[in-house]
């Protein structure tokens, strides 16, 4: 009897500092001023409206900027038959995404756990992009000015500051959603 009343209390005592370890981890991201992007897959009904409306071309090379768990990678994969690069700064994102990719037997993605600042854009014909406004500014000038000339960008949800969308594809409420961007 004492020793499942000291089992359980260590399970309590686990369970209260992981929560701590959680609300803490939480107000840190909130108030930390950093580049991460916060991990957020992309919704189910804008992979739906990117299936409908979208028309890719097959076997060609997409870099998704971070990636989070590669929810979009995989969906580029395995509608359009495209080559992804996923760019990842956060750990959880990246291991899951890892995990998952491996156990569904995707090869033809990859994740790297890096900043994407490092690689060349030039190399690739589309670059998807979900990201907050604010973050969307910060690397708005770096894209357009590395990226190959016949690339399109592919931004969910949210668009540039600079720059105006050749083409924006609307939800069934006729709110913006997906937003495509050429170089000019």
């Amino acid at each position: 009897m004492i020793i499942k009343q000291i089992i359980l209390f260590l399970l309590l005592l686990f369970i209260i500092s992981f929560s701590w370890r959680v609300i803490f981890g939480l107000l840190v991201f909130m108030f930390k001023k950093d580049k991460f992007a916060m991990y957020v897959p992309s919704f189910d009904r804008h992979i739906k409206l990117m299936k409908n409306n979208l028309k890719l071309v097959r076997w060609k090379r997409l870099v998704d900027l971070w990636c989070g768990d590669g929810k979009a990678m995989r969906f580029f994969t395995k509608t359009f038959w495209l080559h992804c690069d996923g760019y990842e700064l956060q750990r959880f994102p990246y291991l899951y995404g890892k995990l998952i990719n491996y156990v569904l037997w995707y090869t033809k993605l990859k994740i790297y756990k890096q900043d994407f600042s490092q690689t060349n854009l030039k190399r690739y014909d589309y670059i998807y992009i979900y990201l907050l406004p604010i973050q969307m500014a910060a690397i708005e000038p770096r894209i357009f000015k590395n990226m190959n000339p016949n690339s399109i960008i592919i931004s969910n949800s949210f668009q540039f500051v600079i720059h105006k969308p050749y083409k924006i594809i609307k939800d069934k409420k006729g709110k913006p959603s997906i937003f495509l961007y050429k170089k000019v």
